[in-house]
């Protein structure tokens, strides 16, 4: 009478230690997380030729899989642009970078001449600028009230269309009011042109400069030995037709004005 009990007691705990055996061939693998950059990704490095390699990349970005470990990065020392992703990823960005990387358009460049005046009421002071100024001196006579215009200084800056600065500095040939070390101190200055486009055919087109920023650095006689140099200057987006003088800014020291005038032309 106690065999079939025996026997029951000895089925249950067959039962009990092939449970986890069962269940452990039930479970699916845990996937690796490098299960796929490890053996499906492939890599590739393309030569670029024509257009900056940064920019290429900020339109190939959304071309990849998105998976962990995708990646597309550009080398602009050696102009190169080096991917890692599935072989068809990689296939429509090596088509995207043959239609984009292609010669960018030609486009004229653009030459500045870039005039400094200073104006005061000297009667004494002597009213000398170049010929072509005339009109614009004329205007500033009435707009800022002064009775002399001086050149103090000319450049010529050639630019071309982009997000690039063109910049220069240079010494001015201002003196500061009275006989004190700022009088004999000199004044420098240095000014950026950001962001030149142009519209319109060239010989006639019209030249936006997005940002014309100058700055004069300008010595101050605090008495007791101290001598300290201070900025001024100015800050505007300019417009203007080829050949057409404009005032880019105005600034002021002690009891003078210090103007830019701008003109331009295009150049192929």
């Amino acid at each position: 009478m106690h065999q079939p009990g025996k026997r029951t007691l000895l089925a249950l705990a067959l039962l009990v230690l092939a449970a986890p055996a069962a269940l452990a061939q039930t479970e699916a693998p845990k996937p690796e997380d490098n299960f796929v950059t490890q053996k499906m990704f492939q890599n590739r490095v393309f030569d670029v030729k024509n257009r900056d390699p940064l920019s290429l990349v900020r339109v190939l970005l959304p071309l990849t899989s998105g998976f962990r470990g995708a990646t597309v990065s550009a080398n602009p020392e050696f102009r190169t642009i080096s991917v890692r992703d599935f072989p068809e990823n990689i296939a429509v960005i090596e088509e995207a970078i043959r239609r984009l990387d292609t010669p960018e358009p030609a486009r004229p460049a653009v030459e500045f001449r870039v005039y400094f005046l200073i104006g005061s009421n000297d009667e004494a002071a002597p009213a000398r600028y170049p010929a072509e100024l005339s009109d614009a001196v004329r205007q500033l006579q009435s707009t800022l009230g002064n009775k002399n215009f001086n050149l103090i200084g000319s450049q010529i800056v050639r630019s071309k269309e982009g997000r690039g600065a063109n910049t220069n500095k240079g010494v001015a040939d201002i003196k500061m009011p009275n006989d004190t070390p700022a009088n004999k101190s000199p004044v420098y200055y240095d000014y950026v042109m950001q962001g030149v486009t142009l519209d319109g055919a060239p010989g006639q087109a019209r030249v936006q400069i997005e940002d014309f920023v100058m700055n004069l650095k300008v010595p101050l006689w605090l008495g007791a030995e101290k001598l300290v140099y201070e900025s001024v200057g100015f800050r505007n987006p300019v417009s203007l037709r080829e050949g057409e003088r404009v005032v880019a800014g105005t600034t002021s020291i002690a009891d003078k004005n210090v103007v830019v005038v701008l003109t331009a032309s295009t150049m192929k």
